[in-house]
């Protein structure tokens, strides 16, 4: 690699580091707040630094890698595997970037078998920037995933040139993408149909002899696993008996073996537990009891991959098993249960070593946020995502607190001389006393501004935006965070008069521009708060514009960006030092909660 790569893999990796470093001293808040602003400064210095060398080496060298030699090309590639793996992930993003150019490169010089290896590769790359999509309803995904589906399509398709192609590589990633299609496909059915055409072949000695190196029986197993995913549709009815067969034959290969095993693992017992239920073959009781003793079996501080995967994803598919089964809560034992599934999934969350942090923790954390049963006798959704932004959003915590004081201060201004002006939000309607009723919009704008932010927790883009700027790709996948909050919070009790403002702070007030285009104002009962959400989200935003122009800027934008009747008191001159003030000053206040909750355990 050349200096400037191996400068910015350094760079990213430290900021990982900071962003992950243990709080080492939890006695002395002072001193745990100053090295909280010392890593805030590391960190914008390192980002700074990685801009520029984005700006000024890489985005000009892919500009002309038509001109690069076969040692630059193979610098460029090293490059991009430095900052990519299923564990860590550096950066996805500049990934897919390189490898986007690498195969626009082979496509000109018609090199058939780069070109291969580079839709391989590319697709790979989507693949690991659309895990930001988990959880989010699939309408709104479907066009990403189909970019990806493509790339392995494109690929896969050059299996009638499968004898010609010398290179028993680029063989290996013909097959690789045929199979890859199915993790992208959006439609079950057509992941049971390319699954059982790619266990066909590889199954078939033609292509065997074709290729005798590659490693068949790994890709026979991979191909298996993945069509025992399909395990969710065994109890749909929708299956035709060759389909139903063939799923049910690969769940017995991949889960018949473990549950001979003198230690089985869990991570592939569950699922055998789950075909058998799907199937008629086991009682909902009988798959109830055999989840218990899956959890109980694991100690909370037990972090490695079974250990997360019996004390954070069980606990997550026990609750969603109560939800589709709410009869199951008439046994006083089930809830107990779950009460005490719940305590010990959030007590290994918090106590999981932050210097652990990787892509399969991250995923567990995005679980818990798009599955979490809110049910009576357990902790709230509210409560348990709060406690987590403090734990593991930070960042975020104390972003989102500022914007809701900013959000606080906004509205007293209007309360004071509109007391009725969040009178379309019925629980603010129904409140009488005027001191009341400003004491609960003042709770209810904190709220706001806490949770308007609420779906990028799960989207984890917050080492992305720390070590550089979005990429365009990347922003199209971010665009998406007001829907992913919507949905969330949307679906339980505790949040869901939240869910409007985190689905329409970014929309524009006369609905011509900003996103999404589903949010539609004036069909919102909140759209008051969410104009003043706007407002404060886009006066706290980092940026080199002073104080003053940013309000210019508000102004210049009223009637079409923003609300008139919120930019109408923020003419204000007093408002207006009151913001700057909190804008400026240090979220002392903010960090002590922080600070506290990390001495403390759930």
């Amino acid at each position: 690699m050349l200096e400037y790569q191996s400068r910015y893999v350094e760079n990213t990796k430290q900021i990982m580091r900071l962003l992950s470093e243990p709080d080492k001293d939890l006695s002395d808040f002072s001193g745990w707040s100053k090295r909280l602003r010392e890593r805030e400064a590391e960190i914008e210095a390192l980002r700074k630094e990685n801009t520029d060398i984005l700006s000024r080496e890489l985005f000009p060298t892919l500009d002309r890698l038509y001109e690069a030699d076969e040692e630059e090309i193979s610098g460029m590639t090293e490059f991009a595997d430095k900052l990519m793996d299923w564990s860590v992930n550096l950066d996805i993003g500049v990934y897919v970037l390189i490898h986007d150019a690498l195969l626009s490169l082979a496509r000109q010089k018609n090199d058939r078998d780069r070109m291969i290896m580079e839709l391989y590769r590319l697709g790979m790359g989507y693949y690991y920037l659309n895990r930001a999509l988990q959880g989010i309803d699939k309408k709104e995904t479907a066009r990403f995933y189909f970019r990806n589906e493509m790339l392995f399509t494109e690929a896969g398709s050059y299996l009638k040139f499968f004898p010609e192609i010398d290179n028993e590589e680029t063989k290996g990633y013909i097959i690789r993408s045929l199979a890859n299609i199915a993790i992208t496909a959006s439609d079950r059915r057509k992941r049971v149909a390319v699954t059982s055409r790619i266990l066909k072949i590889i199954r078939d000695p033609y292509y065997r002899e074709l290729a005798p190196g590659l490693p068949w029986d790994r890709f026979l197993r991979s191909s298996n696993q993945q069509m025992s995913a399909n395990r969710i549709m065994l109890s749909r009815g929708e299956l035709s008996p060759s389909e139903l067969s063939e799923i049910l034959e690969a769940c017995v290969s991949v889960f018949e073996p473990e549950k001979n095993q003198e230690n089985p693992n869990i991570r592939w017992l569950w699922p055998y537990y789950e075909m058998q239920y799907s199937c008629g073959f086991a009682s909902l009781q009988t798959t109830v009891g055999r989840l218990e003793e899956l959890i109980d079996s694991q100690p909370y501080d037990q972090y490695d991959m079974s250990g997360l995967y019996g004390n954070i994803q069980l606990p997550v598919y026990y609750g969603a098993l109560i939800e589709k089964n709410p009869a199951l809560l008439e046994d006083a034992h089930v809830l107990s249960f779950l009460i005490g599934a719940y305590d010990k999934m959030l007590k290994t969350v918090t106590g999981f070593p932050p210097e652990k942090y990787d892509e399969y923790f991250r995923y567990q954390i995005s679980l818990i946020f798009s599955n979490y049963y809110e049910t009576k006798g357990v902790r709230s959704y509210r409560e348990v995502t709060e406690e987590l932004m403090k734990r593991l959003f930070p960042r975020e915590y104390i972003e989102g607190r500022r914007v809701g004081e900013l959000m606080q201060t906004i509205s007293s201004a209007i309360m004071r001389l509109e007391p009725d002006f969040f009178d379309d939000i019925p629980f603010i309607h129904e409140i009488r006393d005027p001191e009341e009723k400003e004491k609960e919009v003042l709770r209810f704008a904190g709220d706001c501004g806490l949770y308007h932010d609420f779906g990028l927790l799960k989207m984890n883009f917050s080492r992305t935006m720390a070590t550089r700027n979005l990429f365009e790709n990347e922003y199209q996948l971010f665009t998406l965070h007001t829907i992913a909050g919507k949905e969330d919070l949307k679906r339980r009790a505790s949040t869901s008069s939240l869910a409007d403002i985190a689905w329409g702070h970014h929309a524009d007030y006369n609905g011509a521009g900003g996103y999404p285009s589903e949010y539609v104002r004036n069909q919102s009962p909140y759209r008051m708060m969410t104009d003043v959400a706007s407002a404060a989200v886009f006066l706290a935003e980092k940026g080199e514009e002073s104080f003053g122009e940013r309000i210019e800027k508000l102004f210049r934008e009223e009637g079409r960006r923003f609300s008139p009747m919120v930019t109408k008191y923020l003419s204000d001159w007093k408002l207006q030092e009151k913001v700057e003030e909190i804008l400026c000053s240090p979220p002392l206040s903010y960090e002590r909660e922080i600070f506290e909750s990390a001495g403390n355990s759930l």
